[in-house]
């Protein structure tokens, strides 16, 4: 039957509170790590523009320098300026939008049948299309796109790929169940994922950023993720 509908959904982060042990490999255990801040919220991150008249906003970034929205028709803009959509086939919905940190990059997931993440890169005044990859279409919610530094992490069919701008190197955060939560290191050296399946049980990893998994635990939902360390005992 053909698919016509398309259900948006967004994927809330949800800030999370206590760890439990491993289960298994009991030298290795996640714990809270006192006296480091949560990360400072930017007011500017959460409001978005308006949007231009008879236009639906489908997701929005702004960080220094730079404002982005994609809309269900298709159209891009960056910083107020259209921004060319690339998607093939016959809708051009703009799934999600991500800007690295130094502003020199962008990455836009967008389409339907197929749907494609697309990088661009900042020359002067202009963004340049410099790679693009096939993404899984049947997804009925906003995926993960973020970058860490000029790393960018996406979500797709066999877990979280890993893009380094520098020289396209590729790596995948492999794991079962339903993405939760994801976050970075504060010295951008790890990150991790919280993912859960249908009966609700929810498991934390730890990954470095080559795709190698450093810890796993059973996790409850409500640790900050930003303060936990893995200590050897």
């Amino acid at each position: 039957m053909e698919k016509k509908y398309f259900l948006f959904i967004p994927l809330f982060f949800i800030i999370y509170s206590f760890l439990f042990p491993f289960k298994g490999g009991a030298d290795l255990h996640f714990i809270p790590v006192s006296g480091i801040p949560d990360p400072e919220i930017n007011a500017s991150d959460l409001s978005a523009d308006p949007a231009p008249a008879g236009m639906v906003r489908t997701c929005h970034m702004s960080k220094d320098g730079i404002s982005a929205s994609g809309f269900l028709d298709g159209t891009i803009l960056v910083n107020g300026k259209p921004l060319e959509n690339r998607a093939s086939g016959k809708f051009k919905t703009v799934y999600a939008i991500a800007a690295s940190d130094d502003g020199n990059y962008l990455s836009v997931i967008a389409g339907v049948y197929p749907r494609t993440l697309f990088v661009y890169q900042k020359k002067q005044e202009s963004w340049i299309l410099i790679h693009r990859v096939s993404l899984e279409d049947d997804v009925r919610r906003v995926p993960f796109l973020a970058f860490s530094g000029n790393i960018l992490l996406y979500e797709d069919t066999e877990g979280i790929s890993v893009l380094n701008m520098a020289g396209f190197r590729h790596s995948v955060l492999a794991f079962s169940g339903t993405l939760r939560d994801v976050d970075f290191g504060p010295d951008q050296d790890y990150v991790w994922v919280v993912s859960g399946d249908d009966a609700g049980k929810e498991i934390i990893q730890m990954f470095l950023y080559n795709g190698s998994l450093v810890a796993s635990a059973q996790y409850d939902g409500k640790e900050n993720l930003k303060t936990l360390r893995v200590v050897e005992q």
